[in-house]
């Protein structure tokens, strides 16, 4: 493990050292150090073998911006050593090889290019059809990255969630970043800092340059990051990962947990006002033969690993660059023992003075106009051609580093996301954002920008700009005047590619999927001369990176290739994830996050199991009798009580009222009185039922209703979504967590209740669908419906929560004598599909509307004021052919029930299917409600049902009838 002198830049830490292992060989590298940058300071540089052509990569990059330093850790494939940390003991191999990562048998494939042109895949092996199916799974078996160890075990607290909030999100970490986020925070604005690497500061980091003749840029970087630390308004998460910006500012990202963290992955959401973009810029790479060889990388990754790490990247290297940051590079190294046998720098003009009198001083030859040709060495690099750009002329060196770079890239894939539009500016050379989403703010080098003062004030008005988007009385001018009076973007460097690279066979654009030169102009010779029409033909820009190498690259290959101006051609479309994620990261801790009602403590006995059921805990069993017969029985034959606190309870008042009541509601709302109950529906544009339930009128333009328990969050919206431009007075108020419910149902449930109440309870007093508010207990204020879903005389008791266990030990009391017992969801489940009610999702769905449920009576047709939600689609659909029908069936062997969701099916063709079956120890009889095809709707038609759960397929007849299947005439609800 060789490395340099310590340096203030370093930040690795030598009184830390770790072992850990490559390939089962014993390594050590210091704490600070990421795995790829201990790797390569043991000398190991062939870290993986590629996707396509088995050829051997190595270290490019520092950023992870491709996928040559995938390798397995510790049994978890596909680890990027780039920007994962190193721990003790940490078991590192490498991925995609036969025989050994140095000597890949595979590697034989890369003599046969020419094998695989662009879209081979397409055309090679898709006749005759019986051979795709065996080309896939070779493919499969040959091509791709790590396999996935099945015994490799995770904790569910390996994963974590963070949802925040905050006015502002800046993402990037650099000199803009830090300026933008410290001049938001200074306006009062909460701000939230993303950056990916485990430290603030950005380019800033390992620069040794003087920031306007004073301390030296990594100095300067530290300074910043100290003082936005230390900022009370500043919340900084670093190694963190943004995943996407998309609509409304939502951000998506992933931190990863150092060892003093609880968490591996830590999934993070948030959605700010403002969002400042400082992501900054990669490095373009040169295109060039073999410019995918061990050895060559990237100037800041060889300038990082000697400043950062300690780590000399070479003996004896030559540069080619295309900006002044290779030159700077190039300059540094040589000053740290690396000998620098040339630089080629691919620009004609523009170069700063100061560094190229500092190369002259060295004795490093430079060629202006030059740039790589070609990079020699069959696994690694031991030779470089360098070649004129503007003539015939080349030369050759020695050397076992190849540092190459094409210029800049700015980062813009949290724009693409967000739905910026680019357009190529020829100065800068790069893609450059021109129309911007609302409160979506570009800084700092992204922008072009290469002086640092430009950089920091850039950072600046963007800074100033998102905090006058979240409302404050702040303007940028200032600053946009400053930043007037400094450099401007510099003019990048166009070189597309190396010269003399002839057919471009092993000239890469694309590490990741093999995508070369040679690719990219087939498919331009076969009209594929789009972008996002050769990525998928081609193939580039498709694997881990997301289109970053490629993604600059690209447009401009095509555009020289086609011999057409750039105008009309841009980068791919990124894709989120920007960066690979565990999926157990994005599925977090699977914490069981629900709501309990007032009375759930008391229905915790050992033998009551629970169900989630939306966003509450309920219920389904009070036994292990998962058929719940004898829950059903008792309310058959005497009375049962059932925890219904999770409906929507609204209260709905104002002098529009009963107008948002007849938008929002099928039925005729005028009709709804004073102490009487009317069912009606909720429906979507489609004619589809979204909710029901029953309203009823509490006072002068008040009105009390409920709604289904999933529905009852997105009400209030519902409501004021479709009045939105009426300019209507009313309130609507969700009582559904301040009111709890009980529904006594049964024949004996009068009885039972009457023991409560001195109040009038009758039949005419209270009447099936009437409504009454009365007192329980002479102090319990109550509001009693009696409606009938379970189809018994029934009443739904809605009252204040507080009273939830009171009132509860009071029914059972007074119920004892009936031999009153609770009953689940599964049991109300059965009752009320005897009583052929429905439940909306489990009974409906897109298909179908209100006149196929046979809920048309609901409808009123005379209303066209009102506008109301979904009556245009039923008048369109009436009398529609074909369509989708519910209906009653009863198999014909009454004992066999099929499963919800089993086929119908007639011959070879699906015709319907069943939406709830339960066998009815009511009627001794298994039944079921369907949605079946108009034609086999009639009563009396035979149906076949089909069911194959676990590979067991099985057969059963049924027949259609009507419903309901109990009390068809409804005496029990009304006696």
């Amino acid at each position: 493990m060789s490395r340099l002198p310590h340096s203030p830049t370093q930040r690795i830490d030598r009184g830390k050292e770790l072992a850990f292992s490559w390939q089962g060989r014993p390594m050590k590298g210091f704490k600070g150090d990421s795995v790829a940058t201990a790797m390569f300071s043991n000398g190991v540089r062939i870290f993986s073998r590629s996707i396509k052509y088995h050829r051997p990569r190595g270290l490019y990059s520092l950023d992870g911006e491709s996928a040559n330093t995938l390798v397995n850790i510790d049994g978890e494939c596909n680890v990027n050593a780039e920007t994962t940390l190193l721990r003790e003991g940490m078991r590192v191999k490498a991925q995609n090889y036969l025989g050994s990562v140095e000597r890949d048998l595979l590697g034989i494939f890369d003599k046969f290019d020419h094998f695989m042109p662009a879209g081979f895949y397409y055309r090679k092996f898709y006749k005759p059809p019986f051979i795709w199916p065996l080309s896939v799974k070779i493919i499969r078996k040959l091509a791709g990255t790590g396999k996935i160890d099945p015994n490799k075990k995770w904790s569910k607290n390996d994963f974590q969630e963070l949802y925040l909030n905050a006015e502002v999100a800046v993402l990037g970490g650099g000199p803009a970043g830090m300026k933008s986020a410290l001049v938001a925070a200074e306006q009062g604005l909460r701000v939230v800092l993303f950056e990916a690497r485990p430290w603030l500061g950005g380019f800033y980091d390992w620069r040794t340059r003087r920031y306007k003749d004073s301390e030296p840029l990594f100095e300067r970087g530290r300074k910043l990051a100290e003082k936005v630390k230390r900022h009370q308004n500043i919340r900084v998460l670093l190694h963190t990962f943004v995943t996407n910006l998309t609509g409304d500012n939502l951000i998506t990202a992933f931190q990863v947990g150092d060892e003093q963290a609880p968490f591996v992955q830590r999934y993070i959401e948030i959605r700010p006002t403002s969002v400042v973009v400082a992501t900054g810029c990669t490095e373009r790479p040169l295109i060039f033969q073999n410019n995918d060889r061990p050895g060559v990388m990237q100037a800041t990754c060889a300038l990082r690993l000697a400043r950062t790490y300690g780590v000399l990247p070479g003996t004896r290297a030559v540069f080619s660059v295309g900006d002044d940051l290779g030159l700077e590079a190039a300059i540094d190294l040589h000053d740290m023992g690396l000998q620098v046998a040339a630089i080629a720098d691919a620009r004609q003009n523009g170069h700063d003075p100061e560094l190229i009198q500092a190369v002259k001083e060295r004795g490093i030859p430079l060629f202006i106009n030059w740039a790589a040709s070609s990079a020699n060495g069959n696994t690694v690099v031991n030779g470089a051609v360098l070649g004129s750009l503007s003539s015939s002329e080349s030369k050759a060196f020695p050397c076992d580093l190849l540092v190459a770079s094409a210029g800049l890239s700015p980062v813009t894939a949290p724009l693409s996301t967000i739905g910026a539009k680019f357009t190529y500016d020829a100065h800068t050379n790069f893609f450059l954002p021109t129309e911007l989403p609302p409160r979506v703010f570009p800084a700092g080098r992204m922008l072009g920008y290469t002086d640092p003062a430009s950089i920091e004030t850039s950072g600046e008005v963007s800074g100033l700009k998102a905090a006058g988007s979240c409302g404050l009385k702040t303007s940028a001018g200032k600053a946009e005047r400053a930043l007037q009076d400094l450099p401007g973007p510099k003019r990048g460097c166009n070189i597309v590619h190396g010269p003399h690279i002839g057919s471009g066979d092993k000239a890469f654009i694309c590490f990741d999927e093999d995508g070369t030169y040679k690719i990219a102009r087939q498919c331009v010779e076969q009209g594929l001369d789009l972008p996002e029409l050769a990525k998928r033909f081609g193939v580039f820009g498709l694997g881990p990176s997301q289109g970053g190498i490629p993604n600059h690259n690209l447009p401009l290959v095509l555009g020289e290739l086609r011999g057409t101006a750039m105008e009309g051609l841009f980068p791919t479309t990124t894709r989120s994830p920007f960066v690979p994620v565990l999926l157990a990261t994005v599925a977090g801790p699977n914490y069981q996050i629900f709501k309990r009602t007032p009375i759930h403590r008391l229905q915790e006995k050992p033998e009551a199991i629970f169900r989630r059921t939306g966003a509450w805990q309920r219920v389904r069993y009070f036994s292990n009798d998962l058929t719940s017969r004898d829950e059903i029985m008792a309310v058959r034959n005497s009375v049962g009580i059932i925890d219904v606190s999770t409906l929507g309870k609204f209260r709905l008042f104002g002098p529009d009222a009963l107008k948002a009541l007849q938008r929002v509601y099928i039925s005729d709302m005028s009709k709804v009185k004073t102490g009487r109950l009317k069912y009606s529906a909720m429906l979507n544009h489609d004619g589809m039922i979204v909710d029901d339930g029953v309203v009823t009128q509490i006072g002068d333009n008040d009105f009390y209703f409920t709604t289904s328990t999933g529905r009852a969050g997105n009400t209030v919206e519902w409501f004021r979504y479709h009045t939105r431009y009426e300019n209507w007075e009313f309130h609507l108020v969700n009582l559904t967590d301040a009111l709890a419910a009980i529904n006594l149902a049964g024949p004996k449930s009068r009885e039972v209740l009457s023991r409560l109440t001195d109040e009038d309870i009758s039949n005419e007093a209270i009447p099936h669908m009437g409504y009454k508010e009365l007192r329980v207990a002479g102090k319990i204020p109550v509001r009693a419906l009696r409606v009938g879903f379970v189809g018994e005389l029934s009443y739904e008791l809605h009252f204040p929560a507080s009273y939830g266990e009171s009132l509860w030990n009071m029914l059972f009391e007074a119920g004892e004598e009936f031999g009153i017992r609770p009953f689940g969801l599964e049991a109300q489940f059965t009752l009320r599909l005897e009583k052929g009610h429905i439940i909306i999702g489990q009974d409906t769905e897109q298909r179908v509307n209100l006149l196929d449920l046979g809920l048309g009576f609901l409808w009123d047709r005379n209303d066209r004021a009102g506008k109301k939600i979904g009556a245009p689609a039923l008048a369109f659909t009436e009398g529609q052919k074909g369509r989708l029908k519910l209906v009653g069936l009863k198999t014909d062997e009454p004992s066999q029930t099929p499963g919800d969701g089993s086929v119908i099916a007639k011959g070879d063709e699906v015709v319907g299917h069943l939406c709830s079956s339960r066998y009815s120890p009511t009627l001794r009889q298994s039944i079921a409600m369907a949605l079946v095809v108009e034609e086999l709707a009639q009563e009396g038609t035979r149906l076949n049902i089909y069911q194959n759960d676990h590979n067991d397929p099985m057969w059963y007849k049924a027949t259609v009838v009507k419903m309901p299947f109990y009390d068809p005439q409804g005496k029990r609800l009304k006696e």
